[in-house]
């Protein structure tokens, strides 16, 4: 999804913006080798259905805001199980860089086990006479007792500026991504859900922020092929902009 670039037209979106987007992406695809989609910013008018119906071509894909959302920064480690042996966990934190997630036979989240988890959970256990206890011992404990349960959870589709005072309050590395049913999904680190990848976006049929797809500002805008007035919005870096007089983009 990160390396793709999205090709989309205006919102209430008509026939032109429709084909444009699909003509377009289909050309830096074949041209360029571009990792293209042909993406729409609303539903589609009658009109358009049946001309697509008629040439027998699919829909662009719904896209209806460009704000980054946990999903794209978000890595789908390994997991164990809650009973699983503490050696176990440790062998997958050194894997995945010092997180091991602990997550249930049903598939939800249990708890995470980290550096910080692991002190806690020593310190606790081992008590003033830690020479007592040999490392077979230690490894050989459950990882449910070891694991961090109150771990944020965040839903996959999520925009992540909806929660970002939040993220901000909180002192956390890590957090859960879930899906709609609460199902593990991946695990998302703190410096990159506050620092999450741009949507790479090229705008057909229209150049005014208005008329564009909802959070353009939170996207890297890449290009602007349009026949209309100009309204452009504000980019990050020099971008192709080209417009011309004519009766359609597509």
């Amino acid at each position: 999804m990160l390396d793709q670039i999205y090709v989309i037209g205006h919102i209430n979106p008509d026939t032109d913006s429709i084909a444009a987007a699909l003509g377009y992406a289909w050309l830096l695809r074949e041209r360029d080798g571009a990792n293209t989609v042909a993406a729409r910013a609303g539903a589609l008018n009658p009109q358009t259905s049946w001309v697509l119906k008629k040439l027998g071509l699919d829909a662009p894909m719904l896209l209806t805001d460009a704000s980054p959302r946990f999903e794209s920064v978000m890595k789908r480690l390994d997991t164990i199980r809650p009973d699983s042996q503490l050696g176990t966990a440790w062998t997958l934190a050194s894997k995945t860089g010092g997180v091991a997630p602990v997550v249930g036979e049903d598939g939800k989240p249990y708890g995470l086990i980290n550096g910080l988890s692991l002190f806690k959970y020593f310190t606790e256990t081992l008590g003033p006479r830690p020479g007592d206890t040999t490392v077979r011992e230690m490894m050989s404990a459950e990882s449910r007792d070891a694991a961090d349960t109150s771990v944020p959870k965040y839903a996959a589709n999520a925009h992540i500026r909806d929660s970002l005072n939040k993220l901000l309050r909180d002192e956390y590395n890590d957090y859960w991504v879930v899906d709609e049913r609460g199902l593990y999904l991946g695990i998302a680190q703190q410096r990159e859900v506050l620092n999450p990848p741009r949507l790479k976006i090229i705008l057909v049929d229209h150049n005014e922020p208005r008329q564009a797809i909802a959070a353009l500002e939170e996207a890297e805008l890449l290009e602007i092929l349009d026949h209309h007035r100009l309204g452009n919005p504000y980019t990050h870096q020099p971008i192709r902009f080209t417009v011309d007089i004519v009766g359609s983009t597509s």
